[in-house]
């Protein structure tokens, strides 16, 4: 009986391992195709198969990253923001996606200029934008272990100058593993962050009320990049870049 029953587990396992392996060669063969799409022009082939990966829950850099150059060749320039956008959450250093991303939002029709931050504020995103989550967590890991390796000299010495180095070294150590954690936790948040969108509608009119018959306050375009406040039945409450606040139908954009 036991015998059997490891037998149901053991095929159970095997199965689940084909499906796995067997979606994986599906999703490269669709990638490949699409990118041989783009490649020979067929644009709006290349956004169907790009889309169909994403639908399957595939989610890369260079999918997103592929998936906005096909967008942009096919003239769709909120699409194609969107997709770079959502490609740079995953890798911001590549200096390819950078170079398209700001050569789309050129061709935006929307010139808003950023109200003024605190430059604190302006520092610690700087900070935070260095590297990637990856690279902080890493960090956050080689310090602590450091730490751990002072506070032992410290421990285990028997000479009051190299107890006095692992005792204070330690402590700078720790103070910057709770720092590099803060700054890891903070750069999570900003890839699972969803409070961003662009418009992909080509116009919307900005209402100050979720209505149709709200006040019309000023009108965007495809592309724009807008802060999400709050949601209500179809309709959305952004902020753009100035500070201005409206409400927007939610289907005339699309989060990042």
């Amino acid at each position: 009986m036991k015998l059997f029953k490891h037998k149901i587990v053991f095929l159970l396992i095997l199965s689940s391992l084909l499906c796995i392996i067997t979606k994986a060669d599906e999703q490269t063969s669709i990638f490949d195709s699409a990118n041989a799409s783009y490649s020979n022009g067929r644009y709006e082939k290349a956004i169907q198969q790009y889309e169909q990966l994403v639908a399957m829950n595939s989610e890369s850099s260079e999918l997103y990253y592929n998936l906005g150059n096909a967008y942009y060749k096919n003239n769709q320039l909120g699409r194609a923001i969107l997709n770079f956008e959502r490609a740079k959450k995953l890798n911001s250093k590549d200096e390819d996606l950078i170079f398209n991303l700001k050569l789309a939002n050129q061709k935006t029709e929307d010139k808003i200029d950023s109200a003024p931050q605190f430059f604190l504020k302006d520092w610690k995103n700087s900070i935070i934008n260095l590297l990637s989550e990856k690279a902080w967590s890493i960090i956050c890991i080689l310090l602590f272990g450091f730490s751990l390796i002072l506070f032992s000299i410290f421990l285990l010495s028997t000479k009051n100058g190299f107890k006095k180095l692992g005792f204070f070294s330690g402590i700078g150590c720790i103070i910057l593993t709770v720092i590099s954690i803060f700054i890891a936790n903070k750069k999570y948040e900003q890839t699972i962050n969803r409070n961003e969108a662009i418009i992909t509608s080509a116009t919307a009119t900005i209402t100050g009320s979720p209505n149709v018959k709200g006040t019309k306050l000023f009108i965007l375009h495809e592309g724009t990049k807008v802060e999400v406040t709050q949601e209500q039945n179809d309709w959305t409450e952004i902020k753009i870049a100035n500070g201005n606040v409206g409400w927007i139908k939610s289907d005339f954009l699309q989060k990042i």
